[in-house]
C-alpha cells in the first residue's frame, strides 16, 4: 500500500532523527559555541552548563532546523495550555494525580506520539501557535458534553439513562419520574461553570472546596440586616420546611451576636439561615447578596458538629441540603446529602412515634415529627425529580402529623393549646399530604419491575382504575389547599402548592413504566397542568416572589417539555391550540427560565435550547381554522 508508506515515512524518519540522533550531528549549546568547548548535547542541560550554573539554550545550526530545547519548551507550553482548558471546562478532573500505572507507559506514548506528529507535521506551529499561560483566556468556548444512554432510550419513557457528568466520573443514572428529555437537555450545561466566579478557590481549605464564592467567609452582617435575611428564611422556606423552632433560633442570633466565643451549632445554624435567607432576597430584589460567603462562615464550624447522634445535628445537615438545592454554586452533592439526612432519621428513629409518655418535652416531639416530614418530602422530591428509588418506604414509617401547633405555642408550656387554630403550620402540613401522594404514584406508575414479590403489598390490577383514582386525590388535595388572606407569602405558599399539585398530575399522566402509552385524554390533562404551571410560575414572577432553586427549575423545564410533547404526539391538542397561544406560553416560559438564569449558569443553556425546540414547533405547528 503505497499510500501508507509514503504518509509514514517522512514521520518515521523525523522520530528517528529525535529519538535516535547521530552523535556526530548532535547541535551544541549556544554557550559551548561561542567558548568553541566540546559539548555533550545532554538534555536539558549540558555537563559544561550544569557545572558552571549557567542557562543552556539551543545553538545556532544551519542543518538541524529541530531545536529540541525549543521543542521541549512548546510541548511544555502546550501541556499547560492543554491543562489550562481541563481546569476550567472540567473542573473535576484532579491533575495533580498521576495517571494510573497500567495506563500510563502505552497511553503516554501513544499521545506524545500523536501530538509530536502533529508538530512535527507543522514546523511553523513552533513559531506561529500561541499558547497562553492563563489557560481561563483561551478556555471560555463552550464544550458540548455527549449524552451517554441505553441503546433506544429515547423512545420509551423507562429505558435506562446514563449520563455522563465529568470526563474521570462513571455515568450517573437518571431514572423515568424525571422525564428522560429533560436529563438530556439539562446535560450540555453540566460542565459549564460561572466565568464570572473567582477560581483560585479551586485548591483552598475544606469549606471553600465546597462553595464558590466572590468572596470568603464574611462576619456576622448589621443586625437590621440580618433580621431581613432571617425573616426571608422563616417566611419562604420555614413555613415549607419547618426544620428549626423560630423563638429558639431567635435565641441563637442574639448569642451569635452577644458572646465571643459561639457555639459551633449556634454558629452554624445562624450563618446558614442567613445564607439561605440571602440566596431567597437574592432572587426577589434581583440583587446580589453574598449568600455562599455566609455559608462559608458556617461550614468553618462543621467540623465542631454532632451531625450523626443529635437533633441539632439533623437539623444543620437540613439546613446545608436546602442551601444546596437552592444555590448553584455549591458543590455538595445533593442525593448524598438527602441519603445522609435518611440515615440520621433512622438513627434517632425519627420515622416512630415517640411522644410525650415516653419522658420527652412537647417541643421534641413536636420538632422530631416536623423534622421527620421534611426528610421524607425532601426523599420524595429528589426520588422523583432525579428519577430513582425512594430511600425509605412508606410501610417502615409510623406516618402520624404534626399537632399543627405554631412555633410560639410550643415554646410556651403554660399556654392552652387548641390545635387548628393556628394556621401558621397549614402549608407546610399539606404539603407533607402530597408527599404521601408522591409515594404511591413513584411506587406505582414509576416502578421498574411489575411482577411484584410475594412478600410485597398486592399488585394493582387494573393501572387505569389506578390513574383515576389518584386524579380523584389529587383534585381533593388542591381543594383543601388552605386559603390565603392577600399576605405576599401567603399567595406565594398557596401558589407553591397549587404548582405541587400540577408537578404530581404531569408525573401521574404522562408516559411511565407502568403506563408506557398513556390515553390522549390523560394526555389532555397533563397538557392542561403544563400550562397551568408555566403560568403560576410567570404569577411568581411578575409579583417578584419566586424563589429560585433547583426544584424550581426542574419543575418549569419539565412543564415547558410536558407541554411540547403532548402538543407533538396528540393531534387534537396541536389542532386545538392556536399558534398565538402556543407561543405566548413559550414566551412566558423562556421568560422566567431567563431570569433563573441570572442566578445560575445551567438555564442560559437550557433557554437557547428550548427556544430552538419552540422554533421547530411552531414550523410544524397547524394552526385552528
Amino acid at each position: 500500500m503505497p499510500e501508507d508508506d509514503s504518509s509514514s515515512g517522512p514521520r518515521t524518519r523525523r522520530r528517528n532523527q529525535l529519538g535516535r540522533r547521530n552523535p556526530r550531528l548532535r547541535m551544541a549549546c549556544l554557550r559551548c559555541q561561542r567558548r568553541k568547548i566540546r559539548c555533550d548535547g545532554e538534555l536539558p542541560a549540558c555537563k559544561n552548563c550544569r557545572n558552571a550554573g549557567a542557562a543552556c539554550t539551543d545553538g545556532e545550526s544551519a542543518r538541524l532546523k529541530d531545536l529540541p530545547r525549543e521543542y521541549i519548551s512548546t510541548l511544555k507550553r502546550r501541556i499547560s495550555w492543554l491543562e489550562g482548558i481541563l481546569r476550567s471546562r472540567c473542573p473535576d478532573v484532579d491533575l495533580s494525580q498521576e495517571p494510573p500505572p497500567e495506563t500510563r507507559e502505552a497511553s503516554s506514548e501513544a499521545a506524545l506520539d500523536e501530538t509530536t506528529d502533529t508538530i512535527l507535521q507543522s514546523p511553523s506551529a513552533l513559531q506561529t501557535q500561541d499558547y497562553p499561560e492563563e489557560a481561563n483566556e483561551t478556555a471560555t468556548e463552550p464544550s458540548n458534553q455527549p449524552v451517554r444512554s441505553a441503546p433506544g432510550a429515547g423512545a420509551l419513557s423507562h429505558e435506562i439513562g446514563l449520563v455522563s457528568l465529568g470526563t474521570n466520573q462513571d455515568p450517573r443514572y437518571i431514572g423515568p419520574s424525571s422525564g428522560y428529555f429533560l436529563a438530556r437537555v439539562m446535560l450540555n450545561s453540566a460542565s459549564k461553570h460561572d466565568e464570572r466566579l473567582n477560581r483560585s478557590g479551586r485548591d483552598a481549605s475544606f469549606p471553600t472546596k465546597l462553595i464558590e464564592a466572590i468572596q470568603g467567609p464574611l462576619p456576622l452582617p448589621a443586625r437590621d440586616m440580618a433580621k431581613q435575611l432571617c425573616d426571608a428564611y422563616f417566611d419562604a422556606i420555614h413555613l415549607q420546611y419547618p426544620v428549626l423552632h423560630r423563638p429558639t433560633f431567635l435565641k441563637m442570633l442574639d448569642q451569635a451576636y452577644e458572646q465571643e466565643e459561639k457555639d459551633p451549632v449556634v454558629a452554624f445554624q445562624v450563618f446558614m439561615v442567613l445564607a439561605i435567607g440571602a440566596t431567597v432576597l437574592s432572587g426577589r430584589l434581583r440583587a446580589r447578596i453574598p449568600a455562599e460567603s455566609y455559608c462559608l462562615s458556617a461550614l468553618q464550624h462543621l467540623e465542631q458538629l454532632n451531625l450523626e447522634n443529635s437533633l441539632q445535628g439533623v437539623q444543620c445537615l437540613l439546613l446545608l441540603l436546602i442551601f444546596t438545592i437552592h444555590s448553584p454554586f455549591v458543590r455538595l452533592n445533593v442525593w448524598y446529602l438527602n441519603y445522609h439526612c435518611l440515615a440520621a432519621l433512622l438513627d434517632l428513629g425519627l420515622q416512630r412515634n415517640i411522644n410525650i409518655g415516653s419522658g420527652i418535652s412537647l417541643l421534641e416531639q413536636e420538632m422530631r415529627t416536623r423534622i421527620f416530614w421534611v426528610i421524607f418530602s425532601f426523599d420524595r422530591i429528589i426520588a422523583t425529580m432525579m428519577g430513582r428509588p425512594i430511600g425509605v418506604r412508606d410501610e417502615a414509617c409510623e406516618l402520624r402529623m404534626p399537632q399543627g401547633l405554631s412555633d410560639n405555642e410550643l415554646g410556651d408550656v403554660n399556654q392552652s393549646r387548641l390545635p387548628g387554630t393556628n394556621k401558621e403550620m397549614d402549608f407546610a402540613m399539606h404539603l407533607f399530604k402530597a408527599a404521601k401522594l408522591n409515594s404511591e404514584i413513584k411506587y406505582v406508575a414509576n416502578s421498574i419491575i411489575r411482577d411484584s414479590p410475594i412478600y410485597a403489598y398486592p399488585p394493582v390490577i387494573d393501572i387505569n382504575d389506578w390513574q383515576t383514582s389518584m386524579l380523584r386525590q389529587l383534585d381533593e388535595w388542591a381543594s383543601q389547599i388552605p386559603v390565603s388572606p392577600n399576605d405576599p407569602s401567603e399567595f406565594y405558599l398557596r401558589t407553591t402548592c397549587q404548582l405541587r399539585y400540577h408537578g404530581l398530575r404531569m408525573l401521574l399522566l404522562r408516559p411511565s413504566p407502568a403506563i408506557p402509552k398513556p390515553s390522549s385524554e390523560a394526555l389532555v390533562q397533563c397538557h392542561q397542568s403544563a400550562r397551568e404551571s408555566i403560568k403560576l410560575f410567570d404569577s411568581l414572577y411578575k409579583k417578584n416572589l419566586l424563589v429560585h432553586s433547583w426544584v424550581t427549575f426542574h419543575a418549569l423545564v419539565l412543564s415547558t417539555i410536558t407541554l411540547l410533547y403532548c402538543i407533538k404526539v396528540v393531534p387534537e391538542i396541536a389542532r386545538d391550540t392556536e399558534i398565538d397561544v402556543l407561543m405566548g406560553d413559550l414566551s412566558i416560559s423562556l421568560s422566567v427560565l431567563s431570569a433563573t438564569g441570572e442566578h445560575c449558569l445551567a438555564p442560559q443553556t437550557v433557554v437557547g435550547l428550548l427556544a430552538k425546540s419552540n422554533k421547530g414547533m411552531s414550523s410544524l405547528h397547524k394552526p385552528h381554522h
